[in-house]
């Protein structure tokens, strides 16, 4: 039931494939999820991080969902170093989440998704499972331990966050 926005820091990066491939892969994905074109924000490699910071501000968000900040990757570091810039004003919960390049990321929190939805959506990537970007495997394995974690059911599979920062009102 939230509106959602998502933001893609290098519209233009070229080395995990064709970025007009790209665009309509992630097309495709937020049609699924249910989210608006126009909630599709598309960055460049020429984009400096306060401009990215500026727009996603005007966006008045309440949660930030981004990279974790330990991941190996150099642009997801960038994404949640961006991303913590954006939560940084006090009603803005903040939440981390593992890319398949995280490392030393234990989530706390624990949400349980369809694996169904999950599976089209991350099928509409075609080019990042066929480069490696996305392991369909790697992140079914991961999710269904995650699921583990908060259920018995055999079926249970959850996505894992860490909580950077979140008010609970009491």
């Amino acid at each position: 039931g939230d509106l959602v926005y998502m933001s893609v820091l290098y519209g233009d990066e070229f080395r995990t494939g064709n970025p007009d491939d790209r665009l309509l892969e992630q097309y495709r994905s937020i049609k699924l999820m249910g989210i608006p074109k126009n909630h599709l924000l598309i960055n460049s490699s020429t984009d400096g991080d306060c401009d990215i910071i500026s727009r996603l501000d005007k966006i008045h968000p309440d949660i930030i969902y981004t990279h974790h900040e330990d991941d190996t990757h150099q642009d997801h570091r960038r994404c949640s170093a961006i991303g913590q810039s954006v939560g940084r004003k006090a009603r803005i919960t903040t939440m981390f989440y593992a890319g398949a390049s995280a490392s030393s990321f234990s989530p706390t929190v624990f949400v349980s998704i369809d694996f169904r939805k999950k599976l089209k959506v991350l099928n509409c990537y075609k080019s990042q499972k066929s480069c490696g970007a996305i392991n369909i495997e790697r992140v079914k394995r991961r999710e269904h331990y995650w699921g583990t974690m908060i259920s018995d059911d055999p079926d249970c599979y959850a996505e894992g966050f860490i909580i950077h920062k979140m008010e609970i009102k009491i």
